[in-house]
């Protein structure tokens, strides 16, 4: 967006110095300078052009210091979610050799029927 406001200024600054062509005398602490008229427009186009840069750098630079932090923070979750996973397959392979059956089996899913009979069966047997 700046670069499109910059090239803008730009031209408009061309037309403007191809409009005026005769020229000025400009008096500063007794020095006397005779200038064509668009010299002041160009300088203060330049120096609001510089301040244009100066301003997409800083934003730049701003959202890269951003990203880089946000980044580093993104990396220390990811790494904690990978420390959980492992956490939780040595957790798996723990309980599955305290029930004394293989990590990768699997056991027919029971109905909620075949939970409460076996529940009555275990209470029926203390």
């Amino acid at each position: 967006m700046f670069l499109l406001a910059l090239l803008i200024v730009f031209v408009l600054t061309g037309v403007f110095a191809t409009q005026n062509g005769g020229t000025q005398s400009f008096t500063l602490l007794g020095y006397s300078w005779v200038e064509p008229l668009w010299v002041p427009t160009a300088i203060g186009v330049g120096i609001v052009s510089a301040l244009f840069l100066l301003h997409m750098g800083g934003g730049d630079l701003g959202y890269r210091f951003r990203q880089f932090g946000h980044d580093r923070q993104v990396e220390g979750h990811r790494n904690l979610i990978a420390d959980l996973r492992d956490e939780n397959s040595r957790l798996r392979e723990e309980l599955a050799a305290a029930r004394g059956r293989p990590v990768g089996s699997t056991t027919p899913a029971q109905s909620w029927i075949d939970g409460v009979r076996s529940q009555a069966r275990r209470l029926a047997r203390h």
